[in-house]
């Protein structure tokens, strides 16, 4: 039986500016420039250049005149907002300059936009995105499990739930954390083979045993024959181990990294400089300010007027508060590692996003939006913000270190091996403990992943 029921209900909604400074405070510079294009393409009243990052030194008015200037005309009288064309000259010349705006689709991009279409309830949608946000180039989740639960205030087993819907995303396979739940994501494409059991054993069970060339292992413990593994592997050779890599020829081929935060030696303090000239500024046309001054036009078409002014006026204010954003953050990080600019990443102390978002007054998840794909220039490079931070990893003698000091242990003991006789993860291991670093073996094979050293069986040299 159908029926109609009314009811009461609460429920929280992000005003329009506070949605327009987050989504601004995630933009890379090259998106920022591509959203600030967009609007000069659209709005008529935002004063038609060739370039706008070409303006004359002279016509260039100061930020807050600007904003001053923007607010005491995007006062709307009412909500009447008829459309008025700009003249068609101008629209061509303003589309010339948006159609010349290249962006390729990354791979965050490109998750990003499968959230909604997922089955992921609503309120999962922020979390999603700041698993994705925690991906690497190839794919692999490589973010923090106890911070994320810290800042979502989810569950180890909630968050990890959202992780595996995200592996089911296109490509399947990210947001894995390590090679064997990357596989075992793209098993779907096996549905109909007759092989479908036999690649998620090899997967599941053995792909060391693949890696050290142990086939009679395998042929026993699934039953199969020579040729049989053969066809086996030959399916299994055609999942992707790296399923974000397709997205870092086309998405990042041409893309030239440009620091928008620039790190400069103040009496012996480094001080977080933010790039203001970067981003084109937004002017407006005298043209339509003498309009809304003039009482012989039409009431409707100054109500117009005041609404594009006050869209004009809120991607301003976006930016804006950006920019104060990414530098106070920025001047939090230089101050908590002055390593970095002594001894490159080696010198980087363990450091969380929860730890300068307390000391700033953000929120956490603020810190992780302002930190990705954001560029600072340095004495030691161009480096992404992100890369300031890194988990502590304890030693047995109570110091606590960075993952990098770790992973160079481990590069030095591979790098001094006898390569007749390579060292195993298990030998590894126990050197680094050895050396006071406590990891387990399972930890040795994720680091070598992540520094591109072989297995054992691929060092070994005759």
């Amino acid at each position: 039986m159908i029926s109609l029921q009314q009811g009461q209900h609460l429920s929280q909604q992000l005003a329009p500016a506070l949605r327009q400074s987050i989504k601004v405070l995630a933009m890379n510079l090259q998106e920022l420039r591509q959203e600030i294009a967009q609007e000069i393409a659209a709005n008529p009243v935002i004063e038609d250049i060739d370039h706008p990052l070409e303006l004359p030194m002279e016509s260039v008015a100061s930020r807050r005149e600007a904003r001053e200037e923007l607010a005491s005309y995007a006062q709307p009288e009412d909500e009447a907002a008829p459309s008025v064309n700009p003249d068609e000259d101008s629209a061509e010349r303003r589309q010339r300059f948006f159609d010349s705006q290249v962006k390729r689709e990354t791979l965050q991009e490109h998750l990003e936009s499968q959230i909604p279409l997922s089955g992921l309830p609503a309120a999962d949608f922020p979390l999603a995105e700041m698993l994705i946000g925690n991906l690497n180039d190839d794919g692999y989740f490589i973010g923090s499990l106890p911070d994320i639960e810290m800042v979502s205030g989810e569950s180890e087993a909630h968050v990890l739930g959202v992780l595996a819907a995200i592996r089911r995303f296109d490509p399947p396979g990210c947001g894995a954390r390590n090679l064997k739940e990357c596989l075992l994501a793209q098993m779907e494409k096996f549905d109909d083979s007759p092989w479908e059991d036999e690649v998620r054993g090899l997967i599941e069970h053995h792909l060391e045993d693949i890696a050290a060339g142990r086939e009679s292992v395998i042929l026993k413990r699934l039953n199969l024959t020579h040729d049989e593994y053969v066809q086996v592997l030959r399916q299994l050779q055609t999942l992707d181990p790296r399923p974000g890599r397709a997205f870092e020829s086309t998405g990042e081929q041409n893309r030239i990294v440009k620091p928008e935060v620039h790190a400069v030696r103040e009496n012996g303090r480094w001080i977080a400089e933010v790039d203001d000239l970067a981003l084109p500024d937004v002017h407006i046309s005298p043209k339509y300010i003498k309009m809304l001054e003039d009482p012989s036009v039409a009431k409707e078409v100054k109500d117009y007027l005041r609404e594009r002014l006050a869209s004009a006026h809120a991607l301003v204010e976006a930016v804006e508060h950006r920019e104060e954003t990414v530098r106070s953050i920025a001047q939090e990080i230089f101050d908590r590692q002055p390593g970095f600019f002594t001894h490159g990443l080696k010198g980087l102390q363990p450091l969380t996003m929860l730890e300068v978002a307390e000391k700033v007054g953000v929120h956490p998840t603020t810190v992780s939006r302002t930190v990705n794909d954001k560029y600072v220039s340095t004495p030691r490079g161009t480096v992404e913000l992100r890369r300031f931070f890194t988990q502590g990893i304890e030693t047995t003698g109570g110091e606590v270190v960075t993952k990098e000091a770790v992973h160079d242990a481990l590069r030095a003991l591979v790098d001094a091996e006898d390569k007749r006789h390579p060292l195993s993860d298990d030998a590894l291991a126990a050197k680094l403990k050895e050396q006071g670093y406590p990891v387990a073996r399972r930890t040795v094979a994720k680091y070598r992943g992540m520094l591109d050293i072989p297995a054992t069986s691929e060092r070994r040299r005759r």
